[in-house]
């Protein structure tokens, strides 16, 4: 294992297999690269090549300098961001972007890896290749799912529980204009607190996301506060996919999606088959008719499908009925009423942005894969795709749990603490185990003796005779079950230590990073954590990151 420190902090490197097997494919270099991807990740030369290749076309930066200033300055960008921000200016700059959605305090921890994957890799790149490169973090504003964002999961007098924030929402509105029931948010937030128990940092935090949320209108805006505050100092410049004023500055870019949409559609199905032919499984959904574009009915956010035959966008549900004609002219005047699926939107961040590489998450290695050949037919190449930094972080009592039962953090992390608790539970009920199985066999035969005899009287009474056997064992299965549950009282400071490292990091069976969210850390350790944590030395290895603090 590769080691570094940073403070109370510590990262280590640990080889862990993903369970997707085209990631894993990607990661260990295993994967014919060039029939999924345009870069090859794993080549040392891949970011002079990309920026050769992308500072040779042009992008609307002047627009997008002016756009991103006004929108990182409602949030007191810190003063990095706005020189980040002058920097795009640069016909020689890059970006090294990724994107998620808005979720509630930030949403589970994956986010706050995405982020600091996002500023490494800049940080590292624009060292390597002397040129400006901006960190630029994507927020899927433009999604409608608010179930998505609206919950976080806490450990609740050792139950783990969905924390759904109880705010009511019927459209199918885009995220970004969403607006945040404050009273409703602050009621939530301070039950979620009461779940990590007061620290010397409690009342701070609280008392800044108060602040932070009564600044606020919309979901966007709480999660822009808390990022700027976390990680203003590294000079993270965001933008909101759902934004009116960028959805302007992609209105020529639209125009031509919906140019080429038979093209962009055929291309993924094609690319869909090559994936299958390897005996890789497909993650995007398409149907005949899918246009990948959505198109705004009231405050209703509607899917549109795509007829040739009569050249024609249609809601799914027959909302609405445009021609290509008539969608053009809204993506020319009105282009805040059209915005991107999971396909077109990195066709447009390709547009918009000098992308050096794509910070991207498991999930989202296994869905571009799929959309090779529509960047072709949008005249792009894919940037790079780079596997987010994968993290787990291990507190030291937690480490020193694992080696009380001795596993090793490779196990723990595997998810092996339950079979191994299981194991030392067998390993000290053995002897009782013994006996019981002795006891029931006995039980039986003695039983079977008398049912045998009962049955030669009246062969009626065979059900009750059974019923009565089976009555029987049941009763010494509870014997069983009671002295088993005691076994477990009087030892409950060693049983606490196996669920103590499963609550931690494996919470439901997923990893810790899907489950729990930045702030039980920060409550705990301060607000200086997440600064700790970017300045660890971390490597694009493909290896699982270990922090231990």
């Amino acid at each position: 294992m590769k080691k570094g420190r940073t403070k109370f902090m510590e990262v280590m490197d640990l080889f862990l297999p993903s369970t997707n097997t085209l990631v894993n494919d990607y990661l260990t270099n295993k994967i014919d690269t060039y029939n999924y991807f345009d870069y090859d990740i794993h080549s040392p030369l891949v970011y002079e090549v990309r920026k050769k290749d992308v500072l040779s076309r042009t992008f609307p930066r002047e627009r997008l300098v002016q756009h991103l200033l006004n929108f990182n300055r409602k949030y007191n960008s810190h003063e990095q961001t706005i020189k980040n921000i002058y920097k795009l200016s640069d016909p020689n700059s890059v970006v090294v972007v990724g994107g998620q959605q808005a979720g509630v305090l930030t949403g589970p921890l994956y986010t706050i890896h995405k982020i600091i994957s996002i500023i490494k890799l800049a940080r590292q790149q624009e060292e390597l290749l002397n040129i400006p490169v901006i960190p630029v973090f994507w927020i899927a504003g433009e999604d409608h799912d608010f179930a998505e964002i609206n919950h976080l999961f806490v450990n609740d007098g050792n139950h783990i529980r969905k924390k759904i924030l109880p705010q009511q929402q019927h459209s199918k509105s885009m995220v970004t204009s969403i607006e945040i029931d404050k009273k409703l948010c602050e009621d939530w937030l301070k039950e979620v607190f009461e779940t990590y128990g007061e620290t010397d940092n409690t009342n701070e935090i609280i008392q800044l996301l108060l602040l932070q949320l009564e600044k606020s209108t919309t979901y966007v805006d709480f999660f822009m506060q808390i990022i700027s505050t976390l990680f203003g100092d590294t000079g993270i410049v965001m933008v909101d996919s759902g934004s009116v004023e960028l959805r302007e500055i992609e209105s020529d870019f639209l125009v031509e999606i919906i140019e080429k949409n038979r093209g962009i559609h055929d291309a993924v199905l094609h690319q869909q088959e090559i994936l299958q032919s390897a005996n890789y499984s497909k993650s995007i959904e398409m149907n005949e008719n899918s246009a990948n574009l959505f198109y705004q009915v009231g405050s209703d956010r509607v899917l549109l499908e795509y007829y040739p035959e009569h050249d024609i966008f249609r809601g799914k549900n027959n909302e609405c009925i445009l021609c290509s004609e008539e969608l053009i002219e809204f993506a020319k005047t009105h282009p805040g009423s059209i915005s991107n699926n999971v396909i077109t939107r990195p066709l447009m961040q390709e547009l918009l942005f000098p992308t050096l590489a794509f910070i991207s998450g498991p999930g989202e290695v296994s869905y571009w894969a799929e959309l090779k050949q529509a960047f072709t037919v949008m005249g792009m190449k894919m940037p790079p795709v780079v596997p987010r930094l994968m993290m787990t972080i291990i507190e030291r009592s937690i480490e020193s749990n694992i080696v009380d039962i001795g596993l090793s953090i490779s196990d723990a992390i595997n998810g092996k603490v339950m079979s191994a608790k299981n194991a030392w539970i067998a390993k000290h009920t053995s002897n009782f185990d013994d006996v019981m199985i002795q006891a029931k066999q006995e039980a039986e035969n003695i039983h079977k003796r008398v049912r045998n005899a009962a049955l030669e009287i009246d062969k009626s009474l065979l059900d009750l005779l059974l019923k009565n056997a089976e009555n029987f064992q049941t009763q010494l299965e509870f014997v069983n079950h009671t002295v088993s549950k005691r076994v477990l009282l009087q030892n409950e400071v060693e049983m606490k230590k196996f669920e103590r490292i499963e609550y931690s990091l494996k919470p439901l069976g997923s990893p810790q990073e899907r489950i729990w969210n930045i702030f039980y850390y920060l409550n705990k350790y301060g607000l200086d954590f997440t600064s700790n944590l970017v300045e660890l030395p971390f490597e694009f290895n493909g290896k699982h990151k270990i922090i231990k603090v």
